[in-house]
């Protein structure tokens, strides 16, 4: 689901001069600066897992910046949804509009329409949706699969989107595969 790697990087941070633990600050502010965003190059950070201080402090001359620049090698782990992948998920939320899987460390989102090859009716008392037509229930906690259909990337992770549908051969809710298999 999605594909998950750890990717090293090497950049300059500045610090403030106080600092005494400077492997735990440097960790502190990349963890502070990066988790939670978006790269198009890396995907979305999930979270910095190591740094080590590769050079001496370098003081630049900028007036009024009184941090300290070390360049850092750290490792983060990141997650990139791809393109038209079949990802299996639970449902978190059911609302209206439709339902919500988590991917992981994001939903993804199912529009009403893209739920069955049916029209569906929203339930507020089960928070699911109903097939009009086969009577076939989906709501919160079920697991699914869902085939990514579109992405759209900002910087922040809270920003990230993940449109997925349920209306191809063998996707939706695991029970209902389970009987079309048959």
């Amino acid at each position: 689901m999605g594909l998950y790697r750890v990717v090293e990087v090497l950049e300059w941070i500045g610090l403030t001069p106080r600092t005494e633990d400077l492997k735990a600050a440097a960790l502190n502010e990349l963890r502070y600066r990066l988790e939670g965003l978006y790269d198009d190059e890396i995907g979305l950070i999930i979270a910095v897992l190591d740094v080590d201080i590769v050079s001496d402090g370098y003081v630049p001359p900028l007036p009024g910046d009184p941090r300290i620049y070390y360049q850092v090698k750290y490792k983060v782990l990141t997650f990139i949804p791809i393109m038209f992948e079949i990802i299996r998920g639970v449902v978190r939320d059911a609302r209206q509009p439709g339902i919500f899987v988590s991917l992981g460390p994001i939903d993804g989102f199912v529009h009403k329409s893209q739920i069955m090859d049916e029209p569906v009716e929203y339930l507020p008392d089960r928070r699911g949706f109903r097939g009009r037509e086969s009577g076939r229930i989906v709501e919160i906690n079920d697991i699914v699969r869902a085939r990514i259909v579109q992405i759209s990337k900002p910087k922040r992770a809270a920003g990230v989107r993940v449109a997925l549908t349920m209306r191809q051969p063998y996707l939706g809710k695991e029970e209902w595969i389970a009987k079309e298999a048959k």
